[in-house]
C-alpha cells in the first residue's frame, strides 16, 4: 500500500474523535504526515490548537470543516472546506445553525431510541453541549452503549461498540434515524467559498454505491461550483479511485486524499496514511499551499508570468505593461528574476533543485500579492515546466502564464552582461539555453514572439490580456492574444 506524505481529513474532541487536536497533530507528524487538515464536523474549534501544535512538529496544517450536508434522498453527505478562514464570523453563524440542526436530530434520535426499548445515558450529551461541543449519532450511540441497563440486550445484539451500533439503528432505513434538514450541499459550498476556501466532496462511496450515480451526482455538485473530490480514501477500492481519479481530471477538478483519521482506538479510521493512491497521482491546488486562507479582493489581482530565455524581453515588456497600468490606476508590482535572486533568493545556485526553490518563493510571493489585489508581474525564466505548473496551481485562475519567445541566437546577440559567452567557455554551468535546457510552455495564455515584434506592441497585447481578465473579456473581445504574424 502507498500513501503520499499528506493527509486531508482527521477529527479530534470538537467533533467526533478520540484526542485533543494538538494529539492528533502530534500522531500524525509522527506517521510521516507534512500535510493535515483536522476536519472536525460543523466547527473549526480545533483550529488555532492543530495550527499551533503543526508548527512545533513540522506539520502544515490546513484550516478545514467537514460540512454535513443533504441531497435528496441522501441525507447526510460531507463536503470537506480547505482553507477557510477559520476566523470568520459569518461561517461561525452558519456552523452553529448547522450544528443546532444536528441537536435537534439528535434530541429526536434519542427519543426514538428510548421507544425501541433502550435507555440513553444523558450525561456524556449534556456534557458536550455545555462545552458548546456538537453532538452527532456516535456521542448518541456512546451513550446508549455506556448505560449498564442496556448490555445484556447489546451483548445479545452484537453490539459492542459504536461502529457497530450505528448502522443497525442510526442510518437511513434504520428504526431510529432520523434526518437532517439542511444545508443542501449547493448551501454547503456556497458556505465554504463565502470563507475564501476550496470545497471537495469527501469520501463519495462511502454514500454512494453505484458509480453512474456518483458520477451523476458528481456533475451537479460541479455545477454548483464544487472545486474537488476525495479521490483516494481508505475504503475506496482500485476501480473507485481510478473512477474518479478520471473524471476530476477530466473536470478540471482537484483530486485529494485521506485515512479519515479518528483516533487510535477507532474500529475503522485508526491510522494515519492508510489510503492507497494506486498509483494514481493527487492534485491538491491551492490546498497544498499556505495555512491561512485571505479573501481574493474580487477582479482586481493577478499574476502575469512571463517566462523565457536569458535575453529574450521579460523584464522590457514587464515593466512597459506595468507603467501603463499604473497609470491606469491599477495596483502593480513587478518581481525581476534579477532582482529576487540578489534579495530574497540569495545563497541559491543553478542546480534543477535550487532553481525550483526559486520559482516557488517567487510564487508564493505572487500569491500574496495577487490575492490582495495587486498586478504583478513576474519575469523570470523558470525553466522548468513542472514549477511554472505547481505555481499556476497555487493560484489558480489568477496565474496567467505568458511565453517570451526569442531563438538563443538572438538572445546572445542582444546579451550585454557576457552571460551567454561566459556559459560556453564553461565559465557559469548550468546556463539555460546553452547547457541546461528550456521546457517551452505547452498552452500559455500568450504567447509573445520578441524577434517579430516591438516591446512596446508586445506590452500592448499583455495589457489587453491583463485588462481583459480583470474585467472579463466581453471588454477586449477581438483583442489579438496569438504571436505576431502567426
Amino acid at each position: 500500500m502507498s500513501a503520499p506524505p499528506f493527509d486531508l481529513q482527521a477529527h479530534s474532541l470538537h467533533s467526533d474523535g478520540e484526542l485533543a487536536a494538538a494529539q492528533v497533530v502530534e500522531n500524525a507528524a509522527q506517521a510521516g504526515v507534512r500535510l493535515l487538515a483536522l476536519s472536525d464536523h460543523d466547527t473549526v474549534d480545533g483550529v488555532d490548537e492543530a495550527l499551533a501544535a503543526g508548527a512545533l512538529h513540522g506539520v502544515r496544517v490546513v484550516p478545514a470543516t467537514e460540512i454535513s450536508a443533504v441531497d435528496g434522498a441522501y441525507e447526510d453527505l460531507h463536503v470537506l472546506g480547505y482553507g477557510i478562514d477559520h476566523r470568520s464570523s459569518l461561517l461561525a453563524e452558519r456552523l452553529l445553525a448547522a450544528r443546532g440542526d444536528r441537536e435537534r436530530r439528535a434530541q429526536a434520535m434519542a427519543e426514538r431510541l428510548r421507544e425501541l426499548g433502550f435507555e440513553v445515558d444523558p450525561e456524556p450529551i449534556e456534557a458536550r453541549k455545555a462545552r458548546g461541543k456538537p453532538v452527532g449519532r456516535p456521542h448518541l450511540a456512546a451513550a446508549v452503549l455506556a448505560h449498564p441497563a442496556n448490555s445484556d440486550r447489546l451483548a445479545d445484539e452484537g453490539h459492542a461498540d459504536v461502529s457497530s451500533f450505528i448502522p443497525a439503528y442510526l442510518i437511513q432505513g434504520t428504526p431510529g434515524y432520523v434526518a437532517r434538514t439542511h444545508p443542501t450541499v449547493e448551501e454547503a459550498i456556497g458556505w465554504i467559498h463565502d470563507a475564501a476556501g476550496v470545497a471537495v466532496w469527501a469520501h463519495p462511496f462511502w454514500d454512494i454505491e453505484d458509480g453512474d450515480e456518483v458520477l451523476a451526482a458528481l456533475e451537479r455538485y460541479r455545477a454548483g461550483g464544487l472545486d474537488g473530490v476525495e479521490v483516494f480514501y481508505v475504503s475506496h477500492t482500485r476501480e473507485q479511485t481510478e473512477l474518479l481519479a478520471e473524471r476530476c481530471e477530466q473536470l478540471g477538478l482537484l483530486s485529494t486524499g485521506s485515512s479519515d483519521y479518528h483516533g487510535p482506538g477507532h474500529r475503522l479510521f485508526s491510522r494515519f496514511r492508510a489510503f492507497d493512491d494506486f498509483g494514481r497521482e493527487a492534485n491538491l491546488g491551492p490546498i497544498a499551499h499556505g495555512t491561512l486562507a485571505a479573501p481574493v479582493r474580487a477582479g482586481d489581482g493577478l499574476c502575469v508570468w512571463l517566462t523565457g530565455l536569458s535575453g529574450s524581453g521579460k523584464s522590457t515588456i514587464a515593466r512597459i505593461a506595468a507603467g501603463e497600468l499604473r497609470d491606469r490606476g491599477h495596483r502593480v508590482e513587478v518581481l525581476d528574476g534579477d532582482d529576487v535572486r540578489q534579495n530574497l533568493c540569495a545563497g541559491l545556485g543553478f542546480s534543477r533543485e535550487d532553481r525550483e526553490i526559486n520559482v516557488r518563493r517567487i510564487a508564493c510571493v505572487s500569491n500574496l500579492l495577487s490575492r490582495n489585489g495587486v498586478v504583478t508581474f513576474v519575469a523570470a525564466v523558470s525553466p522548468f515546466r513542472g514549477a511554472r505548473n505547481q505555481a499556476r496551481a497555487m493560484m489558480g485562475e489568477r496565474f496567467v502564464e505568458v511565453h517570451v519567445r526569442a531563438s538563443v541566437d538572438e538572445c546572445e546577440r542582444r546579451d550585454v552582461k557576457g552571460l551567454y559567452e561566459k556559459a560556453r567557455a564553461g565559465e557559469i554551468q548550468s546556463f539555460t539555453g546553452v547547457s541546461d535546457p528550456y521546457e517551452e510552455p505547452l498552452s500559455p495564455e500568450l504567447l509573445i514572439d520578441t524577434e517579430e515584434e516591438t516591446p512596446q506592441r508586445s506590452a500592448e497585447r499583455l495589457i489587453k490580456l491583463v485588462e481583459g481578465r480583470l474585467g472579463g473579456y466581453e471588454e477586449v473581445a477581438g483583442a489579438d492574444f496569438s504571436p505576431a504574424g502567426a
